[in-house]
């Protein structure tokens, strides 16, 4: 056995004490913590209430998620349709562009011929 296999052993009981002593002192910290009681009774029309209350709240969120989805389904149909006009739009300008610097050229091009 080596020096430093000695070390070593020393090193490895040494952090395996200090883990322990960790662990002890979680565990008395648990063991000091006070007792739940579960022997109150609980009021069993109260939570009967509370539970309609929120299924009440859950329908009417769902109605008005369903009313947002449709909106949001409406709203994207419109702006697809106004992507395609837009989309229509542009191509027409950009021919009429087209054909008008060409109508200029010609134009542009017969004036100065017919000097």
């Amino acid at each position: 056995m080596a020096l430093d296999d000695i070390f070593k052993a020393i090193s490895l009981g040494t952090s395996l004490a200090r883990r322990a002593m960790e662990l002890k002192q979680q565990v008395d910290s648990l063991r000091t913590a006070p007792a739940i009681d579960y022997t109150r009774t609980a009021d069993v029309g109260t939570l009967d209430r509370r539970i309609a209350d929120l299924e009440f709240v859950a329908r009417n969120q769902a109605a008005r998620i369903n009313s947002l989805e449709s909106s949001l389904e409406i709203a994207s149909t419109l702006t697809e349709s106004l992507a395609r006009r837009m989309s229509t739009i542009f191509w027409i300008a950009l021919s009429s562009g087209i054909v008008t610097t060409a109508a200029l050229a010609l134009s542009i091009a017969a004036l100065i011929y017919t000097r």
